[in-house]
Formats: structure tokens, sequence, C-alpha cells
């Protein structure tokens, strides 16, 4: 069955002589053999409705292999939308570890931002200022110097101060 009246080579053997590589670019981008078949089977798919339009039998190579990047890349970027891990349908038990972890670790760290903001407000209030700035703005100890009109040095030491102080509240609160 030749789709492409412009060249001499048949899809069966356009398919013959590049599944492999196109298999392979599918694979070294999703890194998972099921999908990358997946992704064989997209790409010569599409290949197949577009096929006409290749007029150069030396460029079919290159051409796939586009294909089938763009294809493997959608999937990724679909993926991401979907905010999902990449599980084996044979394993959905997975699926489920994997969410149940990942609000697990959500949790923790929102009860250490909590606990770590209760600490900061025992702080004496220069500290307070310099370490929210640092810590929940992103500020650099140069931009806190600018925002509070203070020296560089004198943040810095606000800093310092105020990062002992909290070690010494948290292994207080460890020990007790």
């Amino acid at each position: 069955m030749s789709c492409l009246q412009p060249i001499t080579i048949s899809f069966e053997e356009m398919y013959e002589k590049y599944h492999k590589l196109v298999y392979q670019i599918g694979f070294r981008i999703i890194r998972d053999a099921a999908l990358a078949e997946d992704i064989l089977q997209e790409t010569f798919l599409k290949a197949f409705k577009k096929c006409h339009s290749v007029e150069d039998e030396s460029k079919i190579g290159s051409w796939l292999s586009s294909i089938a990047a763009r294809t493997a890349i959608d999937f990724l970027r679909k993926e991401k939308r979907m905010n999902e891990t990449i599980v084996d349908d044979i394993e959905p038990w997975k699926h489920q570890d994997i969410r149940l972890e990942l609000v697990e670790n959500e949790v923790e760290a929102n009860m250490l931002k909590k606990e770590l903001k209760r600490c900061i407000l025992s702080l004496p209030d220069s500290q307070q200022e310099v370490m929210i700035l640092r810590i929940q703005y992103g500020m650099k100890e140069c931009e806190i110097a600018e925002k509070l009109q203070l020296n560089p040095a004198t943040v810095k030491t606000r800093i310092y101060r105020a990062r002992k102080h909290l070690r010494e509240i948290i292994e207080l609160e460890l020990s007790a």
C-alpha cells in the first residue's frame, strides 16, 4: 500500500526501515517502554495521514524523527497539565501510593511552615522583620537592607541571630 505518490517507498517499507528509530526517540524522551510503543503507533498514524506531503525520500527519517519527538513532548506536556505521574495501568495501586505520599509530604510541609512561622513570631521584632522578608518574600540581604533602610551588616547580623535563636527554640521543643 503506497501512500507516498511523489516517492517510491511504501508505508510498510517506511515502517520496517524506521520503526526502531522512532521507538528509540520516544523512549529517550518518555523513559517508559510501553509509552514509547504508544508514541511509535501515534507517530506512524500521523505519518500515514500526511505521507503525501513528503517529496524527498532521503528526508523521511528526519521527518519521522520530528513527528516522534513532537508526539513524545506533547504527551509529556499533557501529563504535566494533568499533574499526574506516569504509571503502568497494570499496577494502579502504585498511583494511589504516589498520590498519598504527595499529600503526606504536602501536609508535612504545611505543618513545618506553620511551626516555623510560630517560632519566628516568638523572635524579637527586629529579627522577625528580617526573617519574614528573607523567608516569606525571598528577599536577599541587600534588598532587606534597602527596604528597611539598614546597613547590610546589620541585616546580616540580625539574620544570624534569628537563625541561632530559632535553632535554640526548636532544640528546646524537641527535647521537651
